[in-house]
């Protein structure tokens, strides 16, 4: 009886294009090299979102940007086992990045959207909140560097004030909704 895997790759896509990322991550991936290697294709990972998912680590950052650089969104809200380090190497490979989610990652700093500053230029949304880490010098760096910036969300990062949001907006003149709810300012 042939496998599965005899099948044309374009057929297999096709199959797992109907499965959520959730599936083809912790599911498909894992039944062989071939189903791992055909998960990771480019058509299923313009716009990530790992949103929830706490298995996800730096490694599946790492991979996912060592073999694509035409990612447009990520969304990495809630998981808590991403470091700088995955996002930066993430946003080093990804420059075309539209859009950065990353609700309630406490454990991330300055550091990653300094970095996200740095590689993506065209960088339109940056959505996150209840970060403690993250200080007026990560709204410098994205004033400075991305000037196609429209939509941000803050709320709950308490470590931002007037000084970082004014140097956000002067350096950002297509910004039009800013969202900063619960914080000190």
């Amino acid at each position: 009886m042939p496998s599965i895997n005899h099948l044309p790759a374009s057929i297999l896509l096709n199959v797992f294009s109907h499965l959520s990322v959730r599936e083809r991550c912790l599911s498909a991936s894992l039944v062989c090299k071939y189903w791992y290697d055909l998960c990771l294709d480019f058509q299923f990972w313009k716009q990530i979102d790992l949103s929830g998912l706490q298995q996800v680590k730096d490694d599946l950052l790492i991979k996912i940007a060592s073999r694509r650089q035409n990612v447009t969104e990520i969304n990495i809200s809630d998981c808590r086992n991403v470091l700088d380090y995955g996002i930066c190497s993430l946003a080093s490979q990804c420059t075309g990045l539209l859009k950065y989610t990353a609700y309630r990652c406490k454990q991330l700093s300055d550091l990653s959207l300094i970095t996200i500053a740095a590689h993506c230029p065209l960088l339109q949304k940056v959505h996150v909140g209840n970060q403690d880490k993250l200080t007026d010098e990560a709204l410098k760096k994205l004033g400075e560097r991305c000037s196609e910036l429209r939509d941000v969300h803050f709320g709950q990062c308490y470590n931002l004030t007037d000084e970082g949001m004014i140097a956000l907006a002067k350096g950002c003149p297509k910004l039009q909704r800013i969202y900063m709810q619960e914080n000190k300012l």
